[in-house]
């Protein structure tokens, strides 16, 4: 026998059960040792060891609780997460600006900033320099780095990205072309980063903070300022490279529609994408034709953006209510054909649009007209995830290896 592959194998294994008891606990918030034994499968003695070196390594921590049993002055151990221990920070870029966020494993927030990119727009790595620049400041200010173990970098931009090289191939004008983001911000840094698909790193924020157990049979989608999707694909256990982004706002709408940016014609995104909402309404701005959006806007076309618009949707303005109504009937057709391809279990809509009652409602009237709709439900953490998002990579990436920590060069 190789007993080098064996050791590899060991270790493989040892990894593996450190991840599934880390997991264990940051979902329960505390759970004893014969809990986690239980639910696990594992030997009593093996969790022991295990959760021993967990200990010694400062990533639990042991508290003791009451029973409330007939043994007075009883206590139960539970084990949790050394959360205050450890800082993931979360960082999303978009065409005109970035936001960063450090939280804690409490999910509470250490710093968050928003930077616009207008001096170095397109230029990658003058963005990263800035990103990093103002992160290293801010980590020091706020005194992270001599308090807290920093556990990585989580980095989402739109477009086509290699997750796993950590390079982002076409980003749509973010930037240039295949940019190692990863390459960059590790060799600056000097922690692990990861990158991500925005819609993915949504999708992943989505299901590892409601604590999915099977986010596998989920399609995750974003609506605003496009239309995009996410869905998992894994056999075993979860890594943050299992999501995959589905570009549903390039399916074909209506055949004879407008050319779309992608080049080809009637895309969903000429519909519904805020660009073809905001021209639409444009087209059509008038005090008699549309006053509540005149008024917001006061007349001038240079005003109009996707926040007037609803706001004159919901007031009433009857051809602005025409304009989004459309769009939500693409936008519902395009979820069913959804459902059809994928089969997943659970469909969960994120977006700004979904925080309008009144838009919001009709989706789902037009949704009531097919079959499985009742699997639609709207985010738990709508407008939430930007930053925890890829926040969220990080941690995952560290339950992922046992709590290892891997600092590369």
């Amino acid at each position: 026998m190789d007993q080098s592959a064996n050791g590899i194998n060991m270790l493989g294994v040892k990894i593996k059960n450190r991840s599934s008891i880390l997991y264990l606990i940051y979902r329960s918030g505390g759970i004893s040792r014969k809990e986690i034994a239980n639910k696990l499968n594992l030997t009593p003695a093996a969790i022991t060891l295990i959760t021993t070196d967990l200990i010694n390594e400062g990533i639990l921590v042991e508290s003791a609780v009451e029973q409330n049993n007939n043994r007075k002055g009883r206590k139960e151990i539970l084990l949790d997460i050394n959360r205050k221990k450890y800082a993931t920070i979360g960082i999303y870029i978009s065409t005109n600006k970035f936001q960063i966020l450090c939280m804690d494993l409490n999910n509470i927030v250490i710093f968050e900033d928003t930077v616009f990119t207008a001096d170095c727009h397109k230029k990658s790595s003058a963005i990263l320099d800035k990103v990093c620049t103002i992160l290293e400041h801010n980590l020091i200010y706020y005194d992270i780095v001599r308090t807290r173990t920093i556990l990585g970098v989580g980095v989402s931009v739109k477009g086509i990205v290699n997750s796993r090289a950590g390079v982002s191939i076409n980003s749509y004008n973010v930037w240039e072309d295949n940019v190692n983001v990863v390459e960059y911000i590790q060799k600056r840094m000097k922690v692990p980063a990861i990158l991500t698909n925005n819609i993915c790193s949504l999708a992943h924020g989505e299901s590892f903070f409601a604590n999915m157990e099977h986010p596998k049979d989920m399609l995750f989608i974003k609506y605003g300022p496009g239309v995009g999707a996410a869905r998992v694909f894994y056999q075993d256990t979860l890594s943050v490279y299992d999501f995959n982004a589905i570009q549903l706002g390039h399916t074909i709408a209506d055949p004879n529609g407008a050319i779309c940016e992608c080049g080809n014609r009637g895309c969903l995104e000429t519909i519904a994408g805020y660009d073809a909402i905001e021209r639409n309404a444009a087209n059509i701005l008038s005090n008699k034709l549309t006053p509540y959006l005149f008024s917001y806007t006061d007349g001038n076309t240079e005003n109009i953006n996707i926040k007037n618009i609803i706001k004159a949707y919901y007031d009433g303005d009857k051809l602005i209510e025409d304009i989004l109504d459309r769009s939500i009937y693409f936008l519902s057709i395009a979820i069913k054909n959804a459902m059809c391809l994928f089969d997943p279990k659970s469909i969960i809509l994120y977006g700004e649009l979904f925080e309008n009652e009144k838009f919001r409602k009709n989706l789902y009237i037009h949704l009531s007209n097919y079959s499985g709709y009742e699997k639609v439900t709207f985010s738990s953490f709508n407008l939430q995830l930007e930053t925890q998002g890829p926040a969220s990579t990080i941690i995952n990436f560290f339950f992922e290896n046992g709590g290892l920590i891997d600092t590369k060069d």
